[in-house]
């Protein structure tokens, strides 16, 4: 897998725009533009590709790849987002409220949300994200604390990709995504529930692929509902930057029998929103969340499955999802 980084190119017409400008009624003359190109020139390019969504990454210093990012950098140099990473000296001053306080801060200001990150409790802060718009956000970081910020898996936290997404209206969701016969099954349930134990029994006894552990985005493309891997996957380790189209949604209890019950629109909301990760405080976002989830209760079938952690489980439910596609099959 090659690693696509790459350095912008210096712009003639640029560099003769910026060797004369006028700021505050002051001319700044040549040194003024060399010094804006050289800044330019030693920019880092990083391109990833995200549910669909390609995001450009621009950084001052060199981003170190890790293996959960691999499958997702692009080769294409594009983008529907830029995420820019901007040196400071000081502390930014955030003129805000404080509307989210645990492993980061999210303050609410007149021109937004912005996110606040630092190392532990009682710590400094370090760096601020700025969403300027839905195709732009700024990362505001202090001097000599890229180490803090020079790791792949820091992107995903900065940019905060749930929010991210959902400005694309793509939702994440809690759950085991794997791809059988083309079309993705998804298994949602709270943390040691069994979602991974269901996974793995379908790779090793259906040959269906894993194609995340932990988390699957959800995004509705040609009025069907898809599912994209991601580079976040909890403790699975899985990370496949694949999609398949949805056929069905698992809600998985423990039982001391297979019992495959189908749920309705309003049970399965509340299954699936108590597994969605909401922005709680931003009420553009929550709303958005309910609109999607909505929609999915009423698209794709979505069974709440009380079963065994054996083959036992995989027959049961195989028959079903066989019957749900046979009659999506004769209905089309």
């Amino acid at each position: 897998m090659k690693i696509y980084v790459t350095t912008l190119q210096v712009q003639v017409k640029l560099f003769l725009v910026l060797t004369k400008i006028k700021i505050n009624n002051k001319i700044y003359g040549h040194a003024f533009g060399m010094a804006i190109l050289v800044y330019r020139r030693n920019m880092n390019n990083y391109y990833l590709k995200i549910a669909d969504i390609k995001i450009h990454v621009k950084s001052p210093f060199k981003i170190n790849i890790g293996v959960e990012s691999k499958d997702f950098i692009s080769k294409y140099e594009d983008e529907d987002i830029l995420l820019e990473y901007i040196e400071i000296k000081e502390p930014l001053k955030i003129d805000g409220t404080l509307v989210y306080d645990n492993t980061v801060k999210f303050y609410k200001t007149k021109d937004g949300f912005i996110h606040e990150l630092y190392p532990g409790p009682n710590m400094e802060a370090y760096a601020w994200v700025k969403p300027v718009n839905k195709h732009y956000y700024e990362v505001k970081y202090l001097s000599g604390k890229e180490k803090n910020i020079d790791y792949s898996r820091n992107i995903i936290d900065i940019m905060n990709i749930e929010q991210v997404l959902n400005s694309y209206n793509i939702f994440l969701l809690h759950s085991s995504f794997i791809k059988y016969q083309d079309k993705a099954i998804i298994f949602s349930a709270p943390s040691g529930t069994g979602k991974s134990t269901q996974a793995d029994l379908w790779e090793k006894y259906e040959q269906a692929e894993i194609i995340n552990g932990d988390r699957a985005a959800l995004r509705k493309i040609d009025n069907k509902w898809t599912a994209y891997g991601l580079p976040i996957a909890g403790t699975s380790g899985i990370y496949k930057n694949k999609k398949a189209e949805i056929s069905h949604i698992i809600v998985l209890r423990q039982g001391k029998e297979n019992k495959l019950t189908k749920l309705s629109p309003r049970e399965a909301f509340i299954k699936l929103y108590s597994e969605t990760l909401v922005h709680t405080w931003d009420k553009e976002f929550q709303e958005n969340i309910v609109n999607m989830i909505t929609d999915v209760v009423q698209s794709v079938p979505i069974y709440q499955y009380e079963c065994l952690p054996d083959k036992s489980a995989v027959d049961f439910l195989k028959e079903q999802i066989i019957k749900d596609r046979d009659l999506v099959v004769e209905t089309n």
